[in-house]
């Protein structure tokens, strides 16, 4: 794969591939410890080999306590890229692009990447949190850590599914189902996992959900609140703007009929903002990925847009 074709893809295929080239990394290390560490029996070598990928885990991974995150302070932004097991890793990314491609149709690259973000530090802060405030975790906490892109996945499925509840996906290929009940299953499910094996991964799960609600709700009242952050990066990437520093509405002919200039201007607003949506739609996946009412909404009021 070279650069420019890297360059063209978008921020969903992007993170897919930084994941992927991450645990490709570190199974080749694995491998070269399976090929250079001696020891007399198969059994002592594997468990030679997985202390010694531990290691390099432990340094971006995030500890469970607050002495070791101190010395390890990058690790809330280094674990949402690490997976070491192969089905960890294809969950995680099957649910980026499906549920990804939704939502990005929604929101500019840098948000979406923003959200990622700030889903998976949520994941980590409620992880470091619940192992520190329940008694049950304090022997496990002293050698604990998360990673996985787990909790920034999860923030994304949320914030979908609070923008867009009643859109239907096929969960599996096969199963109809409306995503605000997809949402609610992923949450009870990671709730009734918190006995087990896994606490603090569930941990992370809610926290990353969280967050994902908590940014799609107020997305919908019209507040970006991680505008700040999703401009930053395109500056430093040198990606477009947060979707709070897109052009202003523009103004539309008065072909409505309303009942006052409160109620006209919000209607207006909310014309100009599908159409905004839609022409930014056009412009990322064209004109034949439209839905028949996306074109038939643009014939209706594309007319009257300037």
């Amino acid at each position: 794969m070279n650069i420019d074709f890297f360059k063209k893809q978008n921020i969903i295929i992007k993170l897919i591939a930084i994941n992927g080239l991450i645990f490709i990394l570190l199974n080749i290390i694995k491998v070269i410890f399976h090929l250079t560490v001696v020891q007399p029996t198969p059994e002592l070598r594997e468990i030679a080999v997985n202390i010694k990928l531990n290691n390099v885990l432990e340094f971006i991974s995030v500890p469970a306590t607050m002495h070791n995150l101190l010395f390890k302070f990058w690790t809330p932004l280094t674990y949402m890229f690490v997976q070491v097991d192969f089905f960890h890793i294809l969950g995680n990314m099957l649910w980026l692009y499906f549920m990804g491609s939704i939502l990005i149709q929604h929101l500019k690259e840098t948000d979406f990447l923003a959200l990622y973000f700030v889903g998976g530090i949520a994941g980590a802060i409620v992880y470091i949190i619940s192992f520190n405030l329940f008694p049950i975790f304090s022997d496990e906490k002293i050698y604990s850590i998360l990673l996985g892109a787990s909790a920034s996945v999860t923030a994304i499925v949320i914030a979908i599914a609070t923008l867009k509840p009643n859109e239907v996906v096929y969960f599996f290929g096969i199963i109809k189902i409306k995503l605000v009940y997809l949402a609610a299953f992923l949450i009870i499910y990671d709730i009734f996992l918190l006995k087990g094996d896994n606490a603090g991964g569930h941990f992370a799960h809610i926290g990353g959900a969280i967050y994902g609600f908590f940014y799609a709700q107020q997305f919908k009242k019209g507040n970006n609140i991680t505008g700040w952050l999703a401009d930053f990066i395109g500056r430093i990437f040198g990606m477009e703007k947060s979707v709070s520093q897109k052009r202003k509405f523009k103004v539309v002919k008065n072909s409505l009929k309303t009942k006052d200039d409160y109620q006209y201007n919000k209607t207006i607003q909310d014309i100009n903002k599908e159409i905004d949506r839609i022409l930014e739609k056009i412009s990322r996946f064209g004109y034949q990925h439209l839905s028949r009412s996306e074109k038939e909404f643009l014939k209706k009021n594309g007319k009257s847009y300037k």
